[in-house]
């Protein structure tokens, strides 16, 4: 009796998962990852700070960690393991800090307009507290639809102009900063030192954000803000 030998078998048939379920990991993947990136170049950025300017360095840390976001943001980070995320593996490239910069606007403009003070009303007028519910909505919706608008006026201008010219040092010639970029970021030539894991990880991550975040928020200080006046130098 002759027996047939069974088909070869497809190696993806025993793959329980659909191409959706690969396509949706795929897109999870790259958040993962960018997020370990965007992690890890705050983190870089600090670890330069800490050690090119530490009085600067500590009085930043001192002014921060009694703040609610600070402790939240520590909370947060130890409670979803970002440091595992962050040491595990070959170190990821830098992430330009206009990017991150570019991320943080919408955000930073919703809580400008929702903590900006607004001048005291003179004179109860019929349907004020109606009104006054609704502004904070309609400032934060004509926000939302600048901001919109200027990103695709933007993105309209990337698609139709042409590339700018690369110069000797790699970078581009002619090319705009992003707002929030800083010199302080680091660049091609001035690339911040690997991360250090451990203690200092979060409070590095703290110190990249403000240097990286710095100019973005000092745009939406109020205006009557004042820098402290410089103590005037000693006798040499």
């Amino acid at each position: 009796m002759t027996t047939t030998a069974p088909p070869p078998t497809d190696p993806t048939a025993t793959d329980p998962l659909t191409p959706t379920d690969h396509r949706a990991f795929a897109f999870l993947g790259q958040v993962n990852g960018c997020l370990r990136q965007c992690l890890c170049t705050l983190a870089r950025h600090g670890v330069a700070l800490r050690l090119r300017e530490p009085a600067r360095a500590r009085l930043l840390l001192d002014t921060v960690r009694p703040w609610p976001l600070y402790k939240g943001g520590q909370f947060l980070f130890d409670l979803m393991e970002w440091e595992d995320l962050m040491v595990d593996g070959d170190p990821p490239p830098l992430m330009p800090g206009e990017r991150i910069a570019a991320a943080c606007v919408l955000p930073v403009q919703w809580l400008a307009a929702a903590t900006a003070e607004e001048p005291a009303a003179t004179s109860l007028l019929p349907g004020q507290r109606t009104a006054a519910a609704l502004d904070l909505p309609v400032r934060l919706l004509a926000i939302t639809a600048r901001a919109a608008l200027q990103g695709a006026a933007q993105d309209l201008t990337d698609l139709l102009g042409a590339p700018a010219p690369r110069d000797g040092a790699g970078t581009d010639a002619g090319q705009g900063t992003a707002p929030g970029a800083d010199a302080e970021a680091g660049g091609p030539d001035d690339e911040p030192p690997p991360l250090e894991a451990g203690f200092y990880l979060y409070e590095d991550i703290v110190l990249g954000a403000l240097v990286v975040l710095g100019p973005l928020l000092a745009g939406h200080a109020p205006a009557a803000t004042e820098p402290p006046a410089q103590a005037p130098p000693g006798p040499s």
